[in-house]
């Protein structure tokens, strides 16, 4: 039940009430089970919300609070049991608070700090169900009083405005009202997660329409590597794990180019569940290294974007020798030396592609980048091989990354012009012709 809030409901009388349940905190807040679903008060019984977010309309025949969690259990009659996680942001919930513009609560417990098991897989057959599990983070629990609406989106509730009321036919906007409309940015709501020191961890996008709502910060940094316009599948691809402590989060709007802070900001704790057996790096030891090996990461992927695009722009340059018109002898020749540059880098960066199929694959940049990269947000923090494997990895890097960096500035801008010179096509990279 991820998002508690659903609509307000007028309790029918003929609605059959299982169960009732009163919370050990705020004695106004009350959760009842009814025949169609789950219901709750904060206003000691006057009005009644209904939750969902999940939760189906079905008889809820029992409703239990689990005190320490400060969950809630629904019990229902053919469909299993349904878990509202955390529900005491509720007990904040009062008439006068929900006139406010917004409302941020924090997780009312320790944030619960693990990794995720990436290498977990689907292949344990059919045999067994595991049910859903809360997201992996910190979830934090916002209200909006009134939905973020674009110029189009107020320009409509106007018109029906007027509609409804009869007073007269609302006036077409102008073509060029339209069109600005068209080109407005939507709105935006995000909390903010600040570390202890005050600096900006993450940005976490949420919903911008009227009610409750929750986000859940995955515990990692932003992702700071490259964008390269090929983003990988997997979520936090290359972003940092955020250590155990304290965090700050505020609540944001942004319309336009304008943003607002919408709350004050609400502190919450990030708990390991463990502590290791044995004596290992310190925080500031493991944050050292994770940013070291994110710094090193960052130079591979500008390096292997750089040279993705001057093998693009290679394949374009042996069609335009080949439409070339009159002696191209020499341009041959500038272009195998380019390509023999080119396969040179790949082979400090990937090793040899032939031996690499027959799985003799020896250490190179990226292998080692990768074995250092394993021990990124490890409790214990990187081994003495790890750093060997970094040191190893930037000192491959210096090279290659100067030797890319001319294969892009120098060599092949003088093998396109030669091209032109020589009467053959443009290519992407070169100035744009202009009279």
């Amino acid at each position: 039940l991820h998002y508690p809030l659903r609509r307000q409901r007028q309790m029918c009388i003929r609605d059959r009430v299982w169960r009732i349940v009163q919370d050990h905190v705020n004695k106004d807040l009350m959760f009842i089970g009814t025949e169609f679903g789950v219901f709750f008060t904060v206003d000691g019984g006057e009005q009644w919300v209904e939750l969902e977010g999940g939760m189906p309309t079905i008889s809820t025949r029992d409703v239990k609070i689990q005190r320490r969690e400060n969950d809630l259990v629904a019990g229902t009659f053919g469909r299993g049991i349904y878990i509202l996680d955390d529900y005491a942001p509720l007990r904040g919930l009062t008439e006068k608070s929900m006139q406010e513009d917004a409302l941020l609560f924090a997780p009312s417990r320790p944030v619960k700090w693990f990794q995720l098991d990436d290498n977990h897989t689907d292949s344990d057959g059919d045999d067994r169900f595991v049910a859903e599990n809360p997201e992996h983070g910190a979830t934090l629990t916002y209200y909006l009083k009134d939905s973020l609406l674009t110029a189009k989106e107020k320009r409509q509730e106007a018109e029906k405005k007027l509609i409804k009321e009869k007073e007269k036919y609302p006036k077409y906007p102008s073509w060029e009202e339209v069109e600005a409309e068209n080109q407005e940015a939507e709105p935006a709501v995000y909390v903010e997660i600040k570390d202890e020191e005050g600096d900006v961890v993450k940005r976490v996008s949420g919903s911008t329409k009227k009610g409750l709502h929750r986000v859940t910060w995955d515990m990692t940094y932003a992702n700071l590597m490259p964008i390269t316009g090929k983003e990988g599948s997997r979520r936090s691809r290359g972003a940092l794990v955020a250590l155990p402590g304290t965090y700050f989060a505020t609540l944001f709007k942004r319309e336009g180019n304008t943003v607002t802070a919408l709350s004050e900001p609400v502190s919450f704790e990030l708990e390991s569940i463990y502590d290791g057996a044995l004596e290992g790096a310190t925080d500031e030891q493991r944050a050292a290294f994770d940013n070291a090996v994110s710094d090193a990461q960052k130079r591979a992927v500008t390096t292997t974007t750089v040279l993705s695009s001057v093998e693009e722009t290679m394949e374009a340059l042996r069609s335009a020798i080949d439409r070339t018109q009159g002696d191209i002898t020499g341009l041959e020749a500038q272009y195998a030396d380019v390509q023999r540059e080119i396969n040179a880098v790949n082979r400090e960066l990937y090793g040899l592609e032939s031996r690499n199929r027959k799985g003799i694959k020896p250490a190179n940049i990226t292998s080692r980048l990768g074995y250092a990269r394993s021990a990124v947000g490890s409790s214990y923090g990187p081994t003495q091989q790890h750093k060997d494997q970094l040191r190893f990895a930037n000192e491959g890097l210096d090279s290659v990354s100067e030797r890319v960096s001319v294969l892009q500035q120098t060599t092949l801008p003088a093998l396109q012009n030669a091209v032109v010179n020589a009467g053959g096509p443009w290519t992407m990279g070169l100035p744009v012709i202009t009279r």
